[in-house]
């Protein structure tokens, strides 16, 4: 008979991250569980004095899947295609004009502020792909050609054919950032 692993006693609770606001302090994340008499009846009748405690915190925001971000960098090489420009261009110009926080001053220089494109929950990255088309005016290809199972042949013909297409489109005038 092997080791056997003991049983701890648990339970699962969630809540909410929010922000203190005590004008004395500066701001202070923390949490405000769902069921704080929960976890009193869990110290109360589970736990001892002396207890060793641990905690196993997840964050609950939907985040995109890997399958959205490499069509996500699709979309940018096909505009890469269209515009002429890098991917590396078209994510600074993006960041910049639609996840700018502000202008700081960093050793005395203006700096941009800009939120990270993987910081954005389904909805907002959603949006971001729905304002680069609105903005560039190159659309989105239909992602179900992606979704459905291709041979390697099959797969470089529709590579070369969304190529020559992107190359052909022109993109919108778009105003500096």
């Amino acid at each position: 008979m092997g080791k056997t692993q003991p049983k701890y006693p648990e339970i699962n609770i969630s809540g909410k991250v929010v922000e203190s606001f005590d004008i004395n302090a500066p701001k202070v994340r923390k949490i405000v569980w769902n069921a704080p008499r929960l976890i009193q009846w869990f110290l109360q009748e589970k736990a001892k004095l002396g207890d060793n405690i641990s905690a196993k915190f997840t964050v609950k925001r939907p985040k995109r899947s890997e399958e959205q971000n490499n069509f996500f960098h699709l979309y940018l090489s096909l505009i890469s295609i269209s515009s002429g420009h890098t991917i590396r261009e078209l994510k600074g110009w993006y960041k910049g004009k639609f996840l700018s926080q502000g202008i700081s001053e960093v050793f005395g220089d203006k700096v941009r502020v800009v939120k990270s494109s993987a910081e954005l929950n389904i909805s907002e990255f959603c949006e971001l792909v729905n304002l680069i088309e609105e903005f560039t005016g190159i659309p989105t290809p239909d992602p179900k050609m992606f979704n459905v199972p291709l041979t390697h042949d099959e797969y470089g013909k529709l590579k070369v054919k969304q190529k020559e297409d992107y190359q052909t489109m022109k993109i919108k005038k778009i105003s500096p950032v």
